[in-house]
């Protein structure tokens, strides 16, 4: 099992730069310890041949790999609450080297492949420079001021290591400089953006700290340094992601004999049923023709995994079955959507469309109620508060 048998007294929240896998272990918060024997439970349901590899990338320090692996138990978990049984990596004979995640077995027998795949929110973010952000930013936090805590907003990237030594020093030297009651009657009057503010800048990072007095009664208690964090405004693109998603696995496994079904996670706080349609048809616009409104209105461009300019194509997926930001702490609460391929070489199986399900009848994309995600766990709406 991937967590430590430990007593565990420690309830702070997620420290910044804290990984996923450390969290969960070192919480003893009561909905994190239900979060902690629902992911143990179904782990002890994995296939044995592959737990210890799926163990070795939960406990990973590295969040891609963290996602990707409880992904794939979430998804086993489902699978398995509703009837299939799965093996993992099975060799198709497709003389293809590469092996999916699962072969799907139903009670009758019957067969299809399934692929898991994560997609996140086209947003330029540098993961390395992420990640020397929060190594920065976690140390800041974790050195508190009695009388202060910071507002922190940030922009742009560094090409180096930030020190969090010198940036700790540095805003500890200015807090220093302020008198906290006078701030407090300034906030309760006038509001945050009366407050006092600094930036630090480390190459093309610019970091903007904004001094929040404490109430007296509080001073002295509080254990973290930050107490909001914002990473400057973004245009982020959703559906691209998706699409990318599915066409990098749409071929990856040969001509196949089988259903074939890619589950994609997007790590995004609200899919829009808009965004898969899009990956997964093409974008949608308005064209407008002067003169002629009988002739405007809304188009498809043919640039969507299933729908390119030469017409249909990556036949050989059967369905994508969407989840919008599945993680240890939603499994009641997000909505999963499998989209039916209506060019596949083969069809998805009838039975997979128990689950939320859209495919095209006649001219139109319909939507089929289904099985929600919470049902299919066996847990409760609010769950794991």
């Amino acid at each position: 099992m991937p967590f430590s048998d430990i007593e565990r007294t420690n309830t702070a929240p997620k420290h910044a730069g804290e990984s996923s896998f450390r969290f969960l272990d070192r919480s003893a918060h009561p909905p994190i310890d239900r979060v902690r024997t629902f992911l143990s439970e179904a782990l002890s349901r994995y296939p044995v041949a592959e737990r210890d590899e799926l163990v070795a990338r939960l406990r990973s320090e590295n969040e891609t790999h963290f996602r990707s692996a409880t992904f794939e138990v979430f998804l086993h978990e489902a699978l398995i609450r509703l009837g299939y049984r799965l093996s993992s990596h099975p060799d198709l004979g497709t003389g293809v080297p590469k092996r999916p995640d699962f072969l799907v077995t139903d009670a009758d027998g019957s067969e299809f492949v399934l692929e898991a795949v994560l997609a996140s929110e086209r947003d330029g973010k540098s993961p390395a420079a992420e990640a020397m952000k929060e190594t920065a930013l976690g140390y800041l936090n974790e050195t508190p001021h009695n009388a202060f805590v910071v507002d922190v907003e940030s922009e742009g990237d560094p090409a180096s290591q930030p020190s969090g030594k010198m940036l700790a020093r540095d805003v500890h030297a200015w807090l220093g400089t302020l008198e906290p009651d006078p701030l407090r009657e300034r906030l309760v009057s006038h509001g945050l953006d009366a407050m006092p503010t600094m930036t630090w800048t480390h190459e093309a990072w610019e970091v903007t700290l904004r001094a929040i007095p404490l109430a007296a009664e509080r001073r002295g208690k509080i254990a973290r340094l930050i107490g909001a964090l914002g990473d400057g405004a973004r245009w982020v693109n959703a559906w691209e992601p998706l699409r990318d998603a599915v066409k990098k696995k749409a071929n990856r496994y040969g001509e196949l004999t089988k259903p074939f079904v890619i589950a994609v996670n997007a790590d995004i706080f609200h899919l829009d049923e808009i965004d898969e349609v899009q990956a997964l048809y093409g974008e949608e616009y308005w064209a407008e023709v002067i003169g002629q409104p009988e002739r405007s209105g809304l188009r498809r461009r043919p640039n969507g995994a299933w729908r390119g300019p030469h017409g249909p194509q990556n036949r050989r997926v059967s369905a994508v079955w969407f989840f919008n930001d599945l993680t240890p702490y939603t499994l009641a609460n997000r909505r999963s959507t499998l989209y039916v391929n209506p060019w596949a070489n083969i069809s998805p199986p009838e039975r997979l469309q128990r689950v939320p399900t859209r495919r095209v009848e006649g001219e139109e994309l319909v939507q089929i109620p289904g099985i929600d995600l919470g049902s299919i766990y066996g847990l409760p709406a609010g769950w794991p508060e």
